[in-house]
């Protein structure tokens, strides 16, 4: 019983909390992408070849910009931000992809 409690609170967390999840399909490796949210720092490092990595945040309690960079071993490649809007976080999921041809596409 403990363990499938247990379980259930591992699950309603997964699914319910928000989460930043960072896909990079490109055949490079970078050394770190950060996403600045309204009230939390994010950073994803390293960023491996072909792979995909997710991390949890906590509720955001304001609206503002979400600010994200991805750096290579030398400096700062791509630099961008897309307003963050109040609402229901319940299972919101900001979704950063590095395409083949190392552009970012941003979905929620």
């Amino acid at each position: 019983m403990l363990l499938t409690l247990s379980l259930v609170i591992a699950t309603g967390y997964y699914f319910a909390s928000p989460k930043v999840i960072i896909n990079n399909l490109s055949n490079n490796e970078y050394d770190e992408f950060v996403i600045q949210l309204p009230t939390n720092r994010i950073s994803f490092s390293p960023i491996e070849a072909r792979n995909s990595n997710t991390i949890f945040y906590s509720r955001q309690k304001e609206t503002g910009t979400v600010s994200y960079s991805l750096i290579g071993s030398e400096s700062e490649i791509i630099r961008s931000d897309f307003p963050y809007a109040e609402g229901s976080e319940i299972g919101r999921v900001l979704r950063f992809t590095i395409e083949t041809n190392g552009q970012i596409s941003v979905g929620e």
